[in-house]
């Protein structure tokens, strides 16, 4: 049993207290059916199909159903009847024939595929639903010369699509849970030129109207890059993360120990309110990733950042939005979230060869997953009550309403990385198996509440 003692410490001699057990205040709703997706032989579609969320055997008197090639990932609807797809994308050498994208809506109550809606050519479609779950948001972008477009539709068929170009390299979509407004993380090309990767330091997020998509302005960050000099667009991977009442839109620096803080209550004047420094020391080696989470209430950050050492005060953070005071609260564990029904704390813990002053692994033969841990905390004390998941690799983590929580067991096979081996179901109340099933090809579920 591992307690956070080194942070309740800290917390105590700093003077400042982190709030231990964040109010939930918005539950994601329970999908109409739990789907498992999984990869058919041979670079083959995709099929999903409902499961059982208690014995997750497949549901019966329900074919599986073949998900469109060269497709998105499925991404479900706030009310949880519907799951959305593009389709047809041109941005990976098997589908580099696509004639163009295609938005696809799955009903998951009737189990069949809506018609579909045309959309332009696209290498990469990121979508979002509408804060209200009556529509979509897709980014487009052509292949070269590359023409980038912000889409609305409407799902129920009642209006007509609408879209707006972009003069920018788009890099992520975000909308306010508030339905408030839609942020698309983006930097700027080279002499405004259509191709290429966004110039170094130039990323700013553009804010957008919701219903009209007019964009209402867009708010410099503090030096934030998309990439890595001379390397593609996603070389460097930024946390971001919306407060639950849409008033901030948050950005972690994926290569510097920075926050960027957008203050966006006043439409058409957001602005850069603050960037906070997550770390007293210049950092020596630069880190190509980030993340960053919130809680319910929006009163705590959680970011992290790979810490350089032992001693480095990176790691897993947590950041007081009221005060901006920033403490580290494990130097080693990676992801931390609060679980739908508030009784506790998702912990993710790396294996120990990737950890902070870790000897590096031999460079031929499979890595070792032993120090790989999932721990359930207890929100008061943060004190380990449950292990779900030891010396294994986590492909997915999603919690199905408030009292169902699956995970995506994986193996490490050399030359092909973690293949999926097996879902498992818990009971949140008990933080006991109720069932397992053995995955025969990779495979995932597509309208569980991520845990991060």
């Amino acid at each position: 049993m591992r307690v956070l003692a080194a942070a309740t410490l800290m917390l105590v001699l700093s003077g400042c207290v982190w709030s231990p057990e964040p109010t939930v205040v918005a539950k994601p709703a329970r999908a109409a059916r739990l789907v498992l997706a999984t990869q058919t032989p041979g670079r083959g579609p995709t099929l999903v199909r409902p499961i059982d969320p208690n014995t997750l055997a497949d549901a019966p008197g329900l074919e599986p159903l073949e998900t469109p090639a060269c497709s998105t990932r499925l991404v479900t609807q706030p009310g949880g009847d519907l799951a959305a797809v593009v389709s047809g994308l041109s941005g990976t050498q098997r589908c580099d024939t696509a004639d163009a994208a295609t938005l696809r809506v799955l009903d998951l109550n009737a189990w069949q595929w809506r018609a579909p809606v045309p959309l332009t050519s696209s290498t990469d479609a990121p979508l979002a639903w509408t804060a209200d779950g009556h529509g979509l948001y897709v980014v487009t972008s052509t292949p070269p010369p590359e023409q980038r477009r912000l889409w609305l539709i409407d799902t129920n068929g009642t209006a007509p699509p609408i879209s707006v170009p972009l003069d920018f390299v788009p890099s992520r979509l975000d909308v306010a849970p508030n339905a408030a407004a839609v942020f698309v993380l983006g930097g700027q090309t080279a002499g405004n030129a259509r191709d290429g990767a966004a110039v170094q330091g130039s990323a700013f997020v553009a804010i957008f109207d919701p219903k009209t998509l007019s964009e209402r302005i867009r708010v410099p960050l503090s030096g934030l890059n998309l990439g890595l000099a001379d390397q593609p667009q996603g070389s460097l991977t930024p946390g971001v993360a919306v407060a639950p009442d849409g008033s901030r839109y948050y950005v972690v620096h994926a290569d510097r120990p920075v926050l960027d803080v957008v203050d966006t209550r006043a439409p058409r004047l957001e602005r850069l309110e603050r960037s906070v420094s997550l770390r007293d020391a210049i950092a020596q080696v630069g880190t190509r990733r980030a993340w960053l989470g919130i809680s319910p209430d929006g009163a705590s950050l959680y970011a992290w950042h790979q810490a350089e050492t032992p001693a480095d005060d990176l790691g897993l953070q947590v950041i007081d939005t009221r005060k901006w005071q920033v403490q580290t609260i494990d130097p080693i564990a990676q992801r931390l979230s609060v679980s739908l029904n508030g009784r506790g704390l998702f912990e993710l813990d790396p294996p120990a060869w990737t950890r902070p002053g870790a000897a590096a692994p031999p460079q031929r033969g499979p890595r070792t997953l032993s120090g790989a841990r999932l721990s359930v905390l207890d929100p008061a004390t943060h004190a380990e009550i449950a292990t779900l998941m030891r010396d294994q690799f986590l492909y997915g983590a999603g919690q199905y309403g408030p009292d169902r929580l699956y995970l995506t067991e994986a193996t490490l096979r050399q030359g092909r990385g973690p293949q999926p081996a097996a879902l498992v179901g818990y009971d949140t109340a008990t933080w006991q198996e109720i069932a397992r099933r053995t995955l025969d090809s990779p495979g995932s579920l597509l309208t569980t509440s991520p845990l991060w």
